[in-house]
């Protein structure tokens, strides 16, 4: 402050008593006067400014540094920028400012910090700073009762401990908008699974219509690709498991267009054989969702078609096999293959084949999407395969359909242990008693 205050009151001696000639000269009619008066009121209101901040900052007593939680209360210099949070800042470098080393704060918007200078004297200085340092807030030590290198390492570190702050709260606040987000997207989710779970037949209505069975339905992700179908007409029984491509939303929105296919095709249409239905409900699905070939989704099912009456069983399929358990002679499980041609969009379209199986009291239909038997899972963390499905359904021999729905579910969560569940599950078990 000595530094400053004692030239200021000279030069503004200098120029008071320059101007105090001028005037007692009388005339300012003459230009070297009038330049002369101009030039020393200029001088006089520059210099008499810095004396008078010179002289407030000298009997100011005041701390000349605050740091605190929300950032830097900077009073330390001649001209000084007030309150600067951590938030504004970008950066803080080292400098030198006439004679005082300074630190340099880089702030966001130095613009703000100039204009709310109560005087034209204050933002004029600060103006000049920051133009000529990058910055209006720099931290002058000289006034300072602190060595330079122990101030600037204070402040380098509240700072970082600020971003570090800063920071933490951000991530917060992400995560709080993330966690909010993924709520409103569950709850979403799980109303669409009340949706879909109403348009699939109930068990108690599937055991009315076809007597003891099982379903073992475990989607993905809350909603499902996989869907099972059950309709009955007169003496007709029709009942059907399909998985349609992808799994989760998608899959799910795809599973209504096929489920809606299929009830079309069996009420609006009048189509009893699986054959025909499955030729149908390709044919509904490429108008409703592949008229253009963009999306080329679809299904595979396996559809069956009984007869009360006649004790008739009709089966096709698209992809997925019937699977019969039978007690003869010895315990087997017949298999009937099916078409490999997918229910949707394809190119060289070929009509489904028709089965007529000749099935006898006790017989146990399984029918199931890929999901189980593609698990991953075991010691070795291999796919189940379907030759070990199987083995899994001969073990059943003599158990109750109720008892198998939880053999099945023991065993494939004992099989993926940690693995994470690749494809929706279904599976569904009937047996014929009729």
């Amino acid at each position: 402050m000595v530094l400053i205050l004692l030239p200021s009151l000279y030069f503004t001696y200098l120029s008071s008593k320059s101007i105090y000639h001028d005037v007692t000269r009388g005339s300012f009619f003459s230009f070297n006067i009038l330049f002369d008066f101009s030039f020393s009121a200029i001088a006089f209101i520059v210099f008499g400014s810095i004396m008078v901040n010179a002289i407030k900052r000298w009997f100011d007593k005041g701390p000349g540094l605050i740091l605190n939680s929300e950032g830097i209360i900077d009073r330390s210099g001649l001209v000084f920028a007030g309150t600067v949070l951590w938030e504004d800042i970008e950066g803080i470098s080292n400098t030198k400012i006439v004679f005082s080393d300074c630190i340099n704060v880089k702030v966001k918007n130095p613009q703000k910090y100039i204009n709310r200078q109560g005087n034209l004297f204050n933002r004029t200085w600060l103006q000049l700073e920051n133009n000529r340092y990058g910055s209006p807030v720099n931290i002058s030590v000289n006034g300072l009762r602190i060595k330079f290198k122990a101030l600037f390492s204070i402040v380098q570190q509240q700072y970082l401990s600020s971003q570090v702050e800063t920071r933490t709260l951000d991530l917060k606040r992400e995560k709080d908008e993330i966690l909010q987000e993924k709520t409103e997207l569950l709850d979403s989710i799980n109303y669409a699974k009340r949706i879909q779970t109403a348009l699939l037949p109930s068990h108690s209505l599937i055991e009315k219509k076809l007597g003891e069975s099982f379903i073992l339905f475990l989607p993905k992700d809350i909603v499902s690709g996989d869907f099972y179908w059950a309709e009955t007409v007169n003496e007709w029984m029709f009942f059907a498991v399909c998985d349609c491509t992808g799994h989760g939303v998608p899959g799910a929105l795809i599973s209504i267009v096929c489920n809606n296919a299929l009830n079309r095709a069996v009420k609006e249409y009048g189509i009893f054989q699986p054959s025909k239905i499955l030729d149908k409900v390709a044919e509904l699905i490429v108008e409703s969702i592949g008229v253009d070939g963009e999306v080329k989704d679809g299904m595979d099912a396996t559809v069956c078609a009984f007869n009360k009456t006649t004790r008739e069983l009709f089966w096709s399929g698209a992809n997925l096999p019937l699977w019969i358990a039978r007690e003869s002679e010895f315990y087997e499980l017949l298999e009937f293959k099916p078409d490999k041609q997918p229910i949707g969009q394809v190119d060289n379209r070929l009509v489904y084949t028709n089965h007529k199986i000749e099935i006898q009291k006790g017989d146990i239909l399984y029918m199931f999407s890929d999901g189980y038997a593609d698990q991953f899972g075991g010691e070795h963390g291999k796919k189940l395969t379907r030759k070990k499905f199987k083995e899994i359904l001969m073990e059943q021999r003599g158990v109750s359909l109720k008892e198998q729905y939880i053999n099945l579910l023991e065993f494939h969560s004992s099989y993926r242990k940690e693995f994470d569940q690749i494809d929706d599950i279904l599976v569904m078990g009937i047996r014929i008693e009729h």
